[in-house]
């Protein structure tokens, strides 16, 4: 005969998503770490649950500040790697370019990276303000 049992250490989640009371979650650590969570949580005028859960929720906001900076930077790399500087990058690299600044000096860069070629086209045009 079988007999079902209930896994003491099985995670009990059902439900949680729609709780609005706190929970206790525990985890084993290190006691010089305990005691020096306890010692920051004790400066702050915190318990040591709450000073654990605002390291927890920093750290979830710092990951997505994160995940959305990194995001940003991708962004604005593609914008300034566009497929037409990549391609006059590549037809121009290696070689030096002579233009006039819109200060009417003349300049030579010479062509190593995609920034490059940014630099030269964005100092090429003279823009009245």
């Amino acid at each position: 005969m079988f007999s079902t049992s209930i896994n003491p250490k099985a995670l009990h989640l059902e439900g949680l998503d729609t709780m609005t009371k706190k929970v206790t979650v525990g985890f084993k650590c290190n006691p010089k770490v305990k005691l020096k969570l306890a010692g920051e949580a004790s400066k702050l005028g915190l318990t040591l649950s709450e000073f654990v859960e605002n390291l927890l929720l920093n750290l979830e906001n710092e990951t997505q500040g994160g995940t959305m900076e990194i995001k940003n930077l991708k962004e604005q790399i593609a914008f300034y790697e566009n497929d037409i500087i990549k391609k006059i990058f590549r037809e121009y690299k290696g070689q030096t370019l002579s233009f006039q600044n819109p200060s009417g000096k003349d300049l030579n860069i010479k062509i190593e990276d995609p920034k490059d070629v940014f630099t030269v086209i964005i100092n090429s045009y003279k823009i009245k303000i």
